[in-house]
């Protein structure tokens, strides 16, 4: 058997709930090809690297807290990838808290965009993203492996898991048959705790019923 000169690379598909939507963190490329272009977090790995350790250290050199959930999705292997080289992408999605969207405060080159509204990407990381965000959604919409309690570990609004539901569905539901449907299911609780923020009569926050949660599909 021919050794093979293929190397690897892994990218991280940074995801987060926020106001409703699902956001993917991007990183601006600094250097030529694709210089000023965003991209996907990622590096290539050597032969004494797991996938699982690259992950790690991609997303401790971006963010201070650690994330709670990932998984390897696609494998692309189109042979342009690249202009002179063979390099096959394996595509790691990782889930966080909300909280790290405060990172685009705290460094220039990295920001959150609308997983549907992409800015111009480098290399082939505009397809990757559009693939693998099919995937990501409808495990969001039936609760695969319980990604909604990492997507909410803290308190929402009901219209703000609703809003979320609804995008990663792609359809309307109607506000009182949603709430229903989670209430009759037991899956939220009342924090007692109102939401002040943003103008407007204050909203109730709720959490997930971690108990209720696991295991159920939507």
């Amino acid at each position: 058997m021919e050794n093979s000169n293929n190397e690897i690379e892994n990218l991280l598909i940074i995801c987060a709930a926020d106001e409703g939507k699902l956001k993917i963190l991007l990183k601006k490329r600094e250097k030529e090809p694709y210089y000023g272009y965003w991209v996907l977090p990622g590096e290539f790995i050597d032969s004494k690297t797991t996938v699982e350790n690259s992950t790690k250290q991609i997303f401790n050199d971006l963010a201070p807290i650690d994330y709670t959930y990932s998984f390897s999705s696609q494998i692309f292997s189109d042979l342009n990838r690249y202009e002179n080289k063979r390099v096959i992408a394996l595509t790691t999605v990782v889930i966080t808290d909300k909280q790290v969207i405060e990172l685009k405060k705290k460094k220039e080159n990295i920001e959150w965009f609308d997983i549907d509204e992409l800015p111009k990407l480098g290399f082939d990381h505009k397809e990757i993203i559009e693939k693998v965000s099919q995937e990501i959604k409808y495990k969001i919409s039936c609760n695969y492996h319980d990604i909604l309690l990492y997507l909410f570990p803290s308190d929402f609004t009901l219209s703000e898991l609703q809003t979320f539901y609804e995008n990663m569905a792609r359809k309307e539901m109607d506000r009182r048959n949603f709430k229903k449907k989670i209430v009759a299911q037991d899956l939220i609780i009342d924090t007692g705790v109102k939401d002040t923020f943003g103008g407007g009569r204050p909203s109730t926050l709720y959490k997930f019923n971690v108990e209720k949660m696991k295991g159920m599909r939507l």
